[in-house]
C-alpha cells in the first residue's frame, strides 16, 4: 500500500499531554496539594514519561504546580492570602471583562448567554455538581470571548488554571451547594440583562458579585480543601453521628 499518513512528530505528542494535563487542572481532577508522578500520568495517558516530565514543567513555570525533591510534582497549594489576591484580581479583570463584552455584545451571543445558564440551571434541578461547574466555566468563557480581546483571554485563561484546581473541589466542603449553584444561575441573570441593556459598568459589577459571592462561602475552607480527605472524613463523622442519635 503506497500512502503517506506522515509521521507523527513528537511536539505533537507533547502539546497533547500539556494540553490534556491542562483540562484536567481547570476541571479540578486534580485537587490542591494532591502529589502527581510522572510515571503515573504516563501510564494514564498511554505516553512515555518525557512529555509528560516536559508538561509539568511547562505548568510549573507557569505556577500551576510545584516539583518536589524526591522528583514529584504537587498541585500548588491555597493559602488564605493567595485565596484573597486571586479574588481581588479576578473581580477586577474578569469584571472588566463583562464591562467590555456588554458594549460588543450581538443578538446571538446574548442567546447563547442564556442557553448556557439555561443549562447550569437544568443540570441543578437534576443536581449534577459536574455538570453545573462545566455549563459554569461555559457560560463564563463565552462572555469573555465576546471581548474579541485575545491578550485578556489568555489572562484569564491563567488565572482559572490557577484557580482550577481549587474552586471546582471547593463545593464539595459546603453544606448545601445546591444554594450555592443557584445563586450563581441569578448573577448570571443580572449580567446578562446587563449586556442587553448595554450597561457595562452594571455588568462588571454584577459578574464581580459573582465571583466575591463564590469567594464568601470559600474562604474559610482553603485549609480543609488544600486536604481533600478532610472533607471526607469530616463527612464520615457526621454521618455517624448522626447514626448514633438516631439509635
Amino acid at each position: 500500500m503506497d500512502v503517506n499518513l506522515g509521521q507523527i512528530e513528537s511536539a505533537t505528542i507533547q502539546v497533547q499531554v500539556y494540553r490534556r494535563l491542562r483540562e484536567a487542572l481547570f476541571t479540578g481532577m486534580f485537587a490542591p496539594g494532591e502529589a502527581l508522578t510522572i510515571r503515573r500520568l504516563a501510564d494514564i495517558l498511554g505516553t512515555s514519561p518525557m512529555p509528560v516530565r516536559e508538561a509539568l514543567q511547562r505548568l510549573v513555570a507557569e505556577h500551576v504546580l510545584v516539583q518536589m525533591p524526591n522528583r514529584t510534582f504537587r498541585v500548588t497549594p491555597f493559602s488564605p492570602e493567595m485565596f484573597r489576591e486571586l479574588v481581588r484580581v479576578r473581580m477586577t479583570i474578569e469584571g472588566f471583562a463583562a464591562g467590555e463584552a456588554a458594549r460588543r455584545a450581538t443578538p446571538a451571543q446574548l442567546t447563547r448567554l442564556s442557553e448556557l445558564n439555561e443549562k447550569m440551571a437544568g443540570a441543578l434541578d437534576v443536581y449534577a455538581p459536574a455538570e453545573v461547574m462545566t455549563a459554569n466555566r461555559e457560560f463564563h468563557f463565552a462572555l469573555y470571548e465576546m471581548t474579541e480581546m485575545p491578550q485578556l483571554l489568555d489572562i484569564i485563561n491563567g488565572l482559572w488554571l490557577r484557580a482550577g484546581p481549587y474552586l471546582m473541589n471547593a463545593h464539595k466542603s459546603l453544606e448545601n451547594p445546591r444554594a450555592f449553584f443557584a445563586s450563581g444561575v441569578k448573577f448570571h441573570t443580572r449580567v446578562i440583562d446587563s449586556c442587553v441593556a448595554r450597561e457595562p459598568r452594571r455588568a462588571a459589577r454584577a459578574l464581580a458579585c459573582d465571583i466575591w459571592h463564590s469567594a464568601r462561602n470559600f474562604r474559610l475552607d482553603v485549609a480543609r480543601i488544600n486536604d481533600p480527605g478532610q472533607i471526607e472524613r469530616e463527612k464520615r463523622r457526621r454521618a455517624e453521628t448522626a447514626r448514633q442519635l438516631e439509635v
